[in-house]
C-alpha cells in the first residue's frame, strides 16, 4: 500500500494556490488533459505514446433474467 507524503505538500492560501496553477485560465481542457496523462504516465512509468491494453478478459458481461 502506498502512503501519502505529506512533505509533498504544504498549506497555503487561496491566493498563493492560484499563483502556482501550473495552467493559466487561458488553457483550453484539451492542453490541461494531455499534460495531466503525461503527469500521470510519468508517475506510473508509462509510455505515453504506447499505453498497456486493458486486460478484457478479466470482466464478464451476461444478461440477468427478470
Amino acid at each position: 500500500m502506498y502512503k501519502l507524503d505529506k512533505n509533498f505538500t504544504i498549506a497555503q492560501s487561496a491566493k498563493e494556490a492560484d499563483k502556482s496553477n501550473r495552467f493559466p485560465p487561458s488553457a483550453s481542457l484539451g492542453k490541461r488533459l494531455e499534460e495531466s496523462w503525461m503527469l500521470t504516465a510519468h508517475a506510473y512509468g508509462i509510455d505515453p505514446e504506447d499505453p498497456p491494453k486493458m486486460e478484457k478478459f478479466l470482466f464478464s458481461f451476461r444478461k440477468h433474467s427478470q
